[in-house]
């Protein structure tokens, strides 16, 4: 018999919600950029890679010097009398003889070229000739088996550096009668293609900044990678945050990301290597990522830092000095002249003209700062750029930033700032297990509503599976519900290519040729293409809720990111069964396993952890550490414990105490004790309570949601069932509540995104399956929801 939910809505508790509440946020992480949304194909094409970016490469990474048996050449490094003195290096070319036929560069691209037939590439180059005469090169697109699929011929003259540019057509293999039609899928003829600049003469020639981009764009937008610009706009985003992230502030001073270095003309935006562990060319930047944000529709907000570096570093931020700090405001003030200032009149909008953007962006947010260490300094460096913004730009809506934990210091300094400034809206981050959503629905019902309004910008649960999708139909329900505090959120990250991934889950993966959207991208699209502006809260009574059975086992692992020595470790359980451990000397090698296997509903570990280095601990795992449902205790720049639950941590509510100084030969003498097989955990560390905390017995795994697009007429009621079992929900409360029409009940739709298995979903592959749309007749106000689904029915 299937169970029925009842559901019944306030329509006294009316709230206006913010049109603006769906968004995407970009960073450049995992390949986001370069290789990724840009359509430049050529890597390094400006010689400007090092080992800052990564410890094996040089100025002739993704680069191979052809020299046939029978030539000579060598190929150097210089940056005397440069094309730009932004980006110094480029390439020298000695040739003494082409009599084995001719030399030059190749380069390999981003994990090989793609090249499709009917596409147009435009190649260009910075060159001279340092012989006297001039040099014929030969440009080719090589494909997967070294020949070649288009060529073109230039000829390099003069001592001055000018730029040198052609077009490159790949041909279609058949007639010109079977070539497809606009908007057709065109044919993949390589994907480990290369390019080839070729040189047929003896000389001496200077080469920089080679590039070749396809000329296919999406809706007219250049530089972007067009499948990857679709996959956003179908999403219907309201807003972009960007360029990030831990990207914004940077590692050190040296590498804050500058917003007036990303614009003008690409040669002179400086390159920086990504703290992500790879390497910035701006060829997307801040004029770049306006733009997309016009081409899809979405409001920008730009995020500056707030005058001080990422904290994560040895010894953590390093902030603008005093005597900088006007040159800095006078920054973050520029760049909204850059978007909204008139050009006939103000420099900055002079250079956004200059670009071919006269028109206004129209700039209406300003994010300041990003998961910041909230201390003395920040407070200064923030309060000074928010007071001087504020002054001079009263329309601008201001997001400040908190920490990302809301149980940690950072996040209630954070807020405090918020208060006393009456900043506008507040941006939190929360990286969260599909359990620890469940569990918290609730957690913005009690926001202050007389307060900042919130902007979630940065969240997940942790996997690409349909039940981490269904969490987030669930919260993302309840944040629409309080839509009038919840003000903006977006998940994040957004991109991931695979092959080098810095962070998972993402909500889209791609790889060269094709996109890969998640169950979480199509949770997102289902609420952004059915945006409202007004909710109602709604009950719901019935079998609501999933309660969960942790195993027995008691085993136990470490893993983490920093060494340590961990001694003494003893296992003794609830009925006296005792177990000694051999030591582990932890190197960040783990995970460790000790291969303890044993049976307990509680039990203590006693150790003695001796840290060395390192800034993100040690991580004791408990109970069945080969399991998807455990515990684990960190130890390192804090203590936290935190609940494993189908293979997804999160920290255990208020169990997270930050460490001011952690030094090596710090030793803690730690008891961890674990109740109730795994649902109830403490720690003691020399004798003395720590933390502790108590997971609750059930998840609500089945909502209800409601809205309104009063523009457009239509009621939106969203329904998720995580649960094995199809369940009937009883919607006619709601439906005559809110005065729905008969005739719209009889024309309904739904769209519905479930699976057999809720468990389906693997990083870096596309969802098993897609939301499907069919028509659903709503008069007797019932609906069956499938298991392992989420629903969102349109009535208008």
């Amino acid at each position: 018999m299937t169970d029925t939910l009842t559901a019944t809505v306030d329509t006294s508790a009316i709230r206006r919600i913010s049109t603006d509440l769906w968004g995407i946020f970009f960073e450049d992480i995992s390949s986001s950029a370069d290789g990724g949304l840009t359509s430049e194909l050529v890597q390094n094409g400006a010689f400007e890679y090092s080992r800052a970016d990564h410890p094996d490469w040089s100025n002739y990474t993704a680069w191979r010097k052809l020299v046939p048996s029978g030539s000579f050449a060598t190929f150097g490094v210089r940056t005397v009398t440069s094309v730009a003195e932004e980006n110094p290096h480029h390439a020298r070319i000695e040739i003494r003889s082409v009599a084995g036929g001719p030399v030059g560069l190749e380069n390999t691209g981003f994990d090989g070229m793609v090249f499709r037939a009917g596409e147009t590439y435009r190649f260009s180059m910075w060159a001279r000739s340092m012989s006297g005469g001039a040099m014929p090169v030969h440009v080719a697109l090589a494909g997967d088996d070294g020949e070649s699929v288009a060529d073109a011929e230039l000829s390099v003259a003069g001592e001055s550096w000018a730029k040198y540019e052609t077009t490159l057509s790949v041909p279609f293999p058949t007639a010109a009668d079977d070539e497809p039609t606009d908007g057709e899928a065109r044919g993949i003829v390589s994907t480990q293609g290369t390019l080839r600049v070729l040189f047929r003469e003896a000389g001496v020639v200077d080469v920089d900044f080679v590039s070749c981009e396809p000329t296919t764009t999406y809706k007219g937008l250049e530089h972007c990678r067009p499948d990857l610009v679709q996959a956003l706009d179908e999403l219907h985003p309201r807003f972009m945050r960007f360029p990030g992230g831990c990207i914004t502030h940077g590692l050190g001073l040296d590498n804050m990301y500058r917003w007036e270095r990303t614009i003008g003309p690409v040669e002179h935006r400086p390159h920086n290597f990504n703290v992500w562990g790879y390497h910035q060319s701006f060829r997307i930047g801040f004029y770049e990522y306006f733009r997309l944000c016009e081409t899809i529709g979405a409001k920008p907000l730009p995020v500056l830092p707030a005058g001080v570096s990422c904290q994560n570093t040895s010894q953590g931020p390093v902030p603008i000095a005093d005597e900088d700090m006007p040159g800095y405001i006078d920054s973050v003030l520029g760049l909204i002249d850059f978007c909204n200032a008139d050009p006939e009149t103000n420099e900055w909008a002079a250079k956004r003209a200059g670009m071919g953007h006269p028109e206004p962006f129209r700039l209406e947010y300003l994010g300041i700062g990003n998961e910041d260490r909230i201390d003395p300094v920040f407070e200064d460096r923030f309060r000074r750029i928010y007071e001087a913004v504020r002054a001079a730009h009263p329309e601008i809506t201001i997001v400040g930033t908190v920490g990302p934990d809301p149980s940690g210091h950072d996040y209630d300094e954070g807020w405090r700032i918020a208060r006393e400034l009456d900043v506008p809206i507040v941006d939190e981050h929360s990286y969260r297990s599909p359990s620890w959503w469940f569990h918290h629905l609730d957690h913005y019902d009690h926001a202050d509503r007389n307060g900042s309004r919130i902007y979630l910008g940065e969240y997940g649960s942790w996997d690409t599976r349909l039940i981490n999708g269904l969490a987030e139909a669930a919260v993302m329900g309840r944040m629409e519900a309080n839509g009038d505090v919840v003000a903006m959120a977006s998940y994040a990250p957004l991109f991931c290519k695979n092959g080098h991934n810095s962070w998972d889950p993402d909500l889209i993966y791609f790889d060269s040729e094709r996109v890969f959207p998640t169950y979480n991208y199509w949770v997102q699209r289902m609420f952004a293409t059915t945006t409202a502006d007004t909710a109602w809260p709604v009950a719901v009574d019935g079998d609501i809720l999933f309660r969960r059975e942790l195993p027995r086992t008691v085993g136990l692992s470490v893993t983490g990111g920093a060494s340590a020595d961990l001694t003494d470790i003893v296992v003794t359980t609830d009925t006296g069964e005792r177990v000694e451990l051999p030591d582990i000397a932890y190197r960040g090698n783990g995970p460790v396993t000790t291969g303890l296997a044993l049976e307990a509903d509680s039990y203590t570990v006693d150790m003695t952890v001796t840290y060395h280095e390192g800034m993100w601990g040690v991580q004791v795992h408990t109970g069945d550490v080969n399991g998807p449902d455990h515990n684990v205790a960190s130890f390192g720049r804090s203590f936290e414990l935190q609940l494993v639950r189908e293979g997804c941590g999160s920290t255990l509510a208020g169990t997270e105490v930050s460490m001011d100084m952690v030094r090596p030969g710090t030793v803690w003498h730690a008891r961890i004790h674990v109740a109730d097989r795994g649902a109830d955990m403490a720690l003691e560390i020399d004798g003395q309570p720590i933390v502790a905390g108590r997971e609750a017995a059930d998840e609500p795994r089945r909502t209800v949601s409601v809205a309104r697009d009063s523009a457009g007429g239509v009621t939106y009621l969203r329904v998720v069932n995580a649960m094995a079992d199809p369940v009937s929900v009883d919607l006619s409360q709601v439906l005559d509540a809110l005065d729905v029409p008969v005739s719209s009940r009889a024309a309904a739709t739904a769209t519905v995104l479930t699976a057999d298995d809720p468990y389906a979903g693997v990083h870096g592959e596309e969802a098993p399956t897609r939301p499907v749309e069919r028509p659903c007749e709503l008069m007797s106000g019932m609906y069956e929801a499938p298991a392992w689904s989420f629903t969102v029915i349109a009535v208008g």
